[in-house]
């Protein structure tokens, strides 16, 4: 745990190393006249941001049981808190969705709701991969003079894809009871094994049922994922026209495909902090806009990550405050 700590502790270092090297080559006087420029259009950022939450939330939604008794609202705030732990702790994604399950332990029980996120979750990889299959052209169009870049782009986006739909179809043959009884071979503890296995097997149960029996669901949740990296292609054009550098949708979409699988690269970096700045001023030079608007935008990206980031810890707050059945429930 200390190791783990300490390894996340100096990746957030280098990445603010990497941020400070970019602001200083870059030019921070610049920088500040961008941003003050842009002035007011960050609400506008905002409020497309809460449009693609909606989108995402309509997805997740689709992945319960239809008589789930959990509406619209409670699930996007749910969401919202879920994915503020995510920003503001060193744990990928797991910390989040455990925050999710613990919010909706007293309306559902915790393996329908954890099978409900991991089809969630490969609902949104397979919407952020349709996405990036329709960038893949514009990208290599644009990476012509570096070869080797297309190359690797390709590679990236084909493990992806290969990994996605390779994890979907291991959980359709249950992924998660032979990863428990792969575990106990290290010598774990057999009681502990016992209660994974058990655990897992329920899981995959689950996710077997609703990939079976609800197709055109997972479908329809794949379908709203994309809608919501359609409306991010939409925050990303709008922000570059608040910037006085109104560029086309089409190159929009190969540079918001581009960042994706930047992102993707960089998920064990705290916050993404520095490299996701990083990532943007190259996937910006590769499309022949200026590093310094690459700069500014993923500064404006930040500012409305941290304002949801805001939103998101007050939604935990109030939903925790407000379900004494959360503090009666114990651990997950």
């Amino acid at each position: 745990m200390r190791r783990a700590r300490l390894f996340h502790g100096a990746l957030l270092l280098a990445g603010v190393a990497i941020f400070v090297a970019l602001v200083r080559r870059i030019g921070a006087a610049q920088l500040a006249d961008d941003l003050r420029g842009f002035g007011w259009a960050i609400v506008g950022v905002v409020a497309l941001e809460l449009v693609i939450d909606a989108c995402n939330t309509v997805a997740w939604r689709l992945t319960l049981p239809p008589t789930a008794p959990i509406g619209f609202g409670l699930l996007y705030w749910v969401r919202q808190a879920g994915v503020a732990i995510n920003q503001i702790t060193p744990t990928a994604t797991v910390g989040g969705e455990v925050a999710k399950t613990v919010l909706l332990r007293p309306y559902l029980r915790t393996a329908t709701t954890a099978a409900s996120l991991v089809a969630a979750r490969m609902s949104y990889a397979l919407g952020q991969t349709v996405l990036v299959l329709l960038g893949l052209s514009a990208v290599l169009t644009r990476t012509r003079d570096t070869p080797d870049l297309g190359i690797a782009i390709v590679v990236a986006v084909m493990a992806t894809v290969g990994g996605v739909l390779g994890f979907v179809a291991l959980q359709r043959r249950g992924f998660f009871a032979t990863a428990t009884r792969a575990i106990g071979r290290f010598g774990v503890a057999s009681a502990i094994i016992d209660r994974l296995h058990a655990g897992g097997a329920a899981l995959d149960e689950q996710l077997a049922t609703f990939y079976r029996e609800r197709p055109g669901a997972f479908a329809a949740s794949v379908g709203w994922h994309v809608a919501g990296q359609l409306v991010s292609l939409l925050q990303l054009w709008f922000i570059l026209t608040a910037l006085g550098s109104p560029t086309p949708l089409a190159t929009c979409l190969a540079i918001e495909a581009f960042a994706l699988v930047l992102d993707s690269a960089t998920f064990l970096v705290p916050g993404r902090v520095g490299v996701q700045e990083a990532g943007r001023v190259l996937v910006f030079t590769t499309f022949g806009l200026s590093a310094t608007t690459g700069l500014a935008v993923a500064v404006i990206v930040r500012l409305n990550q941290l304002t949801v980031t805001a939103i998101g810890l007050v939604a935990y707050a109030t939903l925790t405050a407000r379900s004494p059945a959360i503090h009666r429930a114990g651990p997950v």
